[in-house]
């Protein structure tokens, strides 16, 4: 239901979207020992080229056709499916770690469970990752804009697909209502933007609008003014937090 998202943002995505830490990776790979990796939702691949840092055998799903194209183009070497999370055509018991980085908010929940325990092997487990930014004084007034000019923020606020069995009294995903035991794991990043790499970044967002539609020039213009208000020496400096929630059912 929530596969057209995306479609006509794959550019801008790929361009600027943040990247994960490497320290995630390797905190991945020490912990499952994981021989094969079906990373879902993979998007242009930007989760999945960092999983390409370890020697285990990685297939990266995606359902959008945008998406999919920037992906093949991004890493031609690794195996890909069109399919969605709920079902990904993977072969039944294969799968050592399924990873959804900035994905899992977009899938039925229940869906997702019942298609992991069918491709998981016997010690099979789920990383559920999500960069966030920390509140600053700016992700203040960025927020402000999107609540004017966005018509799908209000609702959305970064967390589709809320299923209230999975979350807490935040509306925030609950790990301990999802898995039957899990670890969490927390990392900073600071990522470095000129204006071109902020707007872009804020603009490939889900919510925001699409180009030739009403609003879009607005935001685009107050993201530009946004930027220049807290810019130094041409660079802003957006601190994230990424987060890592790895579960068995």
């Amino acid at each position: 239901m929530n596969e057209e998202k995306f479609t006509g943002k794959a550019d801008v995505y790929d361009k600027y979207r943040p990247t994960y830490t490497a320290e995630l990776i390797d905190w991945l790979y020490e912990k499952t020992h994981a021989e094969t990796v079906a990373d879902i939702g993979a998007g242009t691949g930007i989760f999945t080229k960092c999983l390409s840092a370890k020697p285990w055998t990685v297939t990266a799903v995606e359902p959008n056709a945008d998406m999919l194209e920037k992906l093949r183009a991004n890493l031609p070497d690794v195996e890909i499916v069109n399919a969605p999370a709920e079902s990904t055509g993977i072969v039944s018991a294969s799968v050592d770690l399924v990873t959804a980085a900035q994905a899992f908010h977009w899938f039925d929940k229940e869906k997702f469970m019942a298609e992991c325990k069918r491709i998981f092997t016997p010690n099979g487990r789920l990383a559920v990752i999500w960069n966030t930014r920390t509140e600053t004084d700016m992700q203040k007034e960025r927020n402000e804009i999107f609540l004017r000019t966005a018509g799908q923020y209000d609702s959305v606020k970064g967390n589709a697909n809320v299923d209230s069995r999975f979350v807490n009294a935040d509306g925030e995903f609950a790990p301990e209502k999802y898995f039957s035991e899990y670890e969490r794991v927390s990392f900073l990043q600071s990522m470095k933007m000129d204006r071109e790499q902020y707007v872009g970044c804020e603009m490939s967002r889900s919510y925001a609008p699409k180009k030739g539609t009403p609003l879009y020039d607005v935001q685009l213009d107050e993201l530009t003014r946004l930027f220049e208000k807290y810019q130094k020496g041409g660079i802003v400096d957006v601190p994230y937090k990424t987060d890592c929630f790895l579960g068995r059912f």
